[in-house]
């Protein structure tokens, strides 16, 4: 045979349009692979399953513990609800410091709910039973706050103390 009969060979290629085929096709894949995990992970993580307690506050509510439920008991009832008592508001500028005395009998956890003078007061810091100060970092020096201390005693029952503001001159 002569070598002008074997040369030169011919070597069959794709189409330019077919070469990039399987990676349009594997990228595919792993767009639909990525949308059906995203599509599974919302499906679980809203499962009804296991539904939480319904708080019937918008926020600071302690679900119920057993501290909570002995203090609904009947040798208990005369202080369910009673809220702390003498509140003071000591006034640091851009802080300011609250105590309080914890109510006798009590067993729940203290609530803290404050907010700007004239707004209504949000919760923002739970804190163990008896509890009895806590003090509030970067306020406005220039604007006048109102707080309350509540205790807990069940969902349903959050003894709230008067409401104590600063008063500051502008």
């Amino acid at each position: 045979m002569r070598r002008a009969e074997r040369l030169p060979a011919t070597i069959h290629r794709p189409a330019e349009s077919r070469r990039m085929l399987p990676f349009v096709v594997a990228g595919l894949l792993v767009v639909l692979l990525g949308a059906l995990a995203v599509i599974v992970g919302f499906a679980l993580a809203g499962d009804p399953a296991a539904p939480g307690p319904e708080p019937t506050e918008p926020s600071g509510s302690a679900p119920p513990t057993a501290a909570s439920s002995a203090a609904e008991t009947p040798s208990a009832t005369s202080a369910a609800g009673a809220p702390p008592t003498a509140v003071r508001l000591r006034d640091n500028a851009d802080s300011v410091t609250l105590s309080w005395t914890y109510p006798d009998g009590a067993e729940g956890p203290v609530v803290i709910a404050g907010g700007r003078r004239g707004q209504q007061p949000q919760a923002f810091q739970d804190l163990p039973a008896g509890t009895e100060s806590f003090t509030v970092y970067g306020l406005n020096a220039g604007l006048d706050y109102c707080f309350t201390v509540g205790v807990v005693y069940s969902t349903e029952s959050v003894g709230r103390s008067t409401q104590v503001c600063t008063n500051r001159k502008r």
